[in-house]
């Protein structure tokens, strides 16, 4: 082939504009200038083997720039989000503590502003997959995640991590933490097995920081539950930690007996604890001091449909710690004769139901049946 042939061929192929490619000396110079952006995109242009000391201490140099700058903006474009993501994994910029930091911050600034203006769920997996080994990225990214209901990740997924950490107690002294906490616990206690070991459970959930505002959190729910069910779990944590004195055992056992006890362990310990406190006033009287506190009063039992139960219950509480069934009637007379004002409302929420019934008519001492029949008319 001539070469004014090859000339024509060459000529007459489409025009391709060949990559700059940028040396050490190139970066040196962008360095110098401060022009971050640039550096930045050429960084890697060099060669694995030049990658050393000085091409290190630049990147750190331009990326602390790059970084400084967009902290100082109002709003972090998703370019420059981008950016920044692309070059955290750099190995001389993931051990540098300030440009992880400011990483940190850049990402939860710019996600905060994209989950309010559209739903950016791969923006925050890939941003917490990269690392998650900031406790304080793991809180971030659940409490700002925390609306939306529909997300690809729990809140679990960034709070196990969180409070595992050193840093733990300061997290679970949270309202949301907590609530998360006691989620996780309720399904860890509802699959315990008859052998299994909660205390070992909770040491694999929770960093020992966080045990002190969990604790607290527990002990309310032992006296002003959610729901009947708090309470079983708030006293079997206590219990397995060896926080359960004396005085907990004694009102819990008896308030166990007060809402919907099933047969089992459980209801033995309860039946028997009742029957031990008929020869412990000074006991009994601290478990009706704890009453007092109480709002509402525990009394699911008087609404439960098994007649055999209530009736055995009733006569086992009234033989042995009369006290408090002379508590929670008076509270009940107090309530509906209006002698007594309750700003909660009714603290004796199935009295009046349970006055009224065959049952409560044929358990009552009739003196106290009469002055319900005066003030309920029946």
């Amino acid at each position: 082939m001539s070469k004014l042939l090859t000339l024509i061929l060459l000529l007459s192929q489409p025009f391709t504009a060949l990559a700059v490619t940028y040396n050490l000396e190139d970066l040196r110079a962008l360095s110098q200038e401060g022009s971050y952006r640039e550096f930045l995109n050429h960084a890697l242009d060099v060669r694995p083997s030049q990658r050393q000391g000085e091409w290190k201490s630049m990147v750190i140099e331009m990326a602390h720039l790059y970084t400084k700058d967009l902290l100082a903006q109002k709003i972090i474009e998703k370019k420059d989000f981008d950016k920044i993501e692309s070059i955290y994994p750099w190995p001389a910029l993931k051990t540098d503590e300030l440009f992880v930091a400011r990483r940190h911050e850049i990402g939860l600034k710019y996600l905060k502003d994209c989950l309010t203006e559209k739903v950016c769920w791969e923006e925050v997996k890939n941003f917490w997959e990269k690392d998650k080994s900031n406790p304080e990225t793991a809180y971030q990214l659940a409490e700002i995640t925390k609306p939306f209901t529909k997300f690809p990740l729990s809140q679990w997924d960034f709070l196990g991590h969180a409070v595992k950490s050193t840093l733990s107690e300061f997290y679970c002294k949270k309202e949301f933490v907590q609530k998360e906490i006691w989620k996780q616990l309720e399904e860890i206690y509802v699959k315990l097995t008859p052998k299994g070991d909660l205390l070992q459970q909770i040491d694999a959930l929770l960093h020992p920081a966080c045990l002190a505002p969990v604790n607290e959190m527990t002990e309310k729910k032992l006296y002003s539950p959610d729901k009947s069910s708090d309470r079983e779990l708030a006293f079997e944590i206590l219990k397995a930690q060896f926080k359960a004195t004396t005085k907990i055992e004694d009102i819990f056992y008896t308030i166990y007996l007060l809402e919907k006890p099933s047969q089992g362990e459980l209801f033995n310990y309860a039946w028997n604890r009742v029957k031990l406190l008929s020869q412990l006033p000074t006991r009994r009287d601290a478990v009706i001091e704890t009453f007092k506190k109480l709002d509402p009063i525990p009394d699911e039992i008087f609404s439960s449909l098994d007649d055999l139960k209530v009736r055995a219950i009733f006569k086992h509480i009234n033989d042995n710690f009369p006290e408090l069934i002379s508590y929670y009637f008076n509270q009940c007379k107090a309530y509906y004769s209006g002698t007594k004002t309750f700003p909660n409302g009714n603290p004796t929420l199935h009295c009046k139901a349970f006055v009224e019934s065959p049952r409560g008519k044929a358990l009552l001492d009739p003196l106290l049946l009469n002055e319900f029949k005066a003030i309920f008319k029946f």
